[in-house]
């Protein structure tokens, strides 16, 4: 077999579009801090930058940890408190003291037993204060016979909360800071599995990760595009992205089954991807990498959510087969 040389090969279309072949080894990130707590299964990270804290959602056990600013480590939203679920995407309002939570039915979360074919799959949108860990408000969907799965939240300055939905219907989901309900914004059409999603600077788009690639919304009106690429980037299926984060004009994407975190960045006008720079591929504690979040220039993401680490008869695997959580940092270049 021939070997992949452990560089990036640089190709210059003669269209304009640069692309970087990602190649089999790049390792440019440090460990930030590990939790001991082996079998948590993350899928999210959130960051305080207030109080210079991150917190770890647990997809295995419904709760919440916070990483205080000197490493102190402890259950911040207790298992399965105010009804929840899985811990699926998780962000923070700082300047609001809220922390936002997407959570849902599925087979990681112990003691889940619920069919989708059967009991269908609830799902909803939890705030808490973020000072006290109380719940201020929930938004479940929880209707026998519907699948329902909360996937990922952007905030915007203003307060309005963005969400993905996937399975009963692959759609877009808002609570507006004035009227403070769950409102769905549409039914996509052409977009499958949405996931990530992230905020231009000025607000003024909002691109949604699925499994087809990224798409683009226009907030103004609400139309949809799907973003541009130069020949060669594979961003769907297989290489689709989890995590998706806006960075000086780029976005900052997680490749989950391929263990790669790209920068992409794009034209002026937001609408097409002109250069994708691999920041990391394979670092050596990548298992099923997921979600980050940005702080300042630092890219901070969860490295090892281990979802695969089930025996066939349904089980986690032992302590002994697990890892500690690992959170990587990776400094980005503007």
């Amino acid at each position: 077999m021939q070997s992949i040389p452990s560089f990036a090969i640089i190709i210059l279309f003669s269209i304009g579009f640069i692309f970087k072949v990602p190649a089999q080894n790049l390792n440019n990130s440090n460990i930030a801090f590990t939790v001991p707590e082996k079998d948590l299964l993350p899928e999210s990270i959130a960051y305080d930058s207030i109080k210079n804290e991150f917190y770890i959602g647990s997809t295995r056990k419904g709760k919440i940890i916070k990483i205080s600013k000197d490493g102190l480590q402890k259950d911040f939203i207790l298992p399965k408190q105010a009804g929840l679920w899985m811990i699926i995407g998780i962000k923070i309002d700082a300047n609001r003291r809220h922390l936002w939570v997407c959570s849902s039915g599925g087979d990681n979360l112990i003691g889940y037993t619920r069919k989708d074919d059967k009991e269908g799959r609830p799902s909803g949108i939890f705030k808490f204060n973020l000072d006290t860990g109380k719940l201020i408000k929930k938004y479940v969907l929880d209707i026998p016979g519907e699948v329902h799965f909360f996937n990922d939240l952007e905030i915007t300055k203003s307060g309005d909360v963005y969400i993905t939905h996937m399975f009963s219907e692959h759609a877009l989901y808002k609570i507006a800071q004035d009227n403070d309900q769950l409102k769905k914004v549409m039914v996509f059409d052409d977009i499958k599995y949405p996931n990530g999603l992230a905020l231009s600077n000025d607000e003024a788009k909002l691109y949604i990760a699925h499994s087809d690639g990224i798409s683009v919304m226009d907030l103004a009106d609400k139309n949809i595009n799907i973003i541009g690429l130069p020949e060669g980037l594979k961003i769907a299926r297989k290489e689709s992205i989890d995590g998706l984060y806006f960075y000086d004009n780029s976005l900052i994407g997680i490749q989950p089954d391929i263990n790669t975190v790209q920068q992409l960045v794009m034209n002026k006008s937001g609408t097409e991807i002109i250069e994708a720079r691999p920041l990391e591929i394979n670092h050596p504690m990548m298992n099923n990498p997921t979600t980050g979040e940005l702080v300042n220039d630092m890219f901070y993401y969860v490295a090892n959510a281990q979802f695969g680490s089930f025996n066939e008869d349904g089980s986690l695997f032992s302590k002994e087969k697990l890892y500690e959580v690992c959170i990587l940092k990776l400094h980005l270049k503007k």
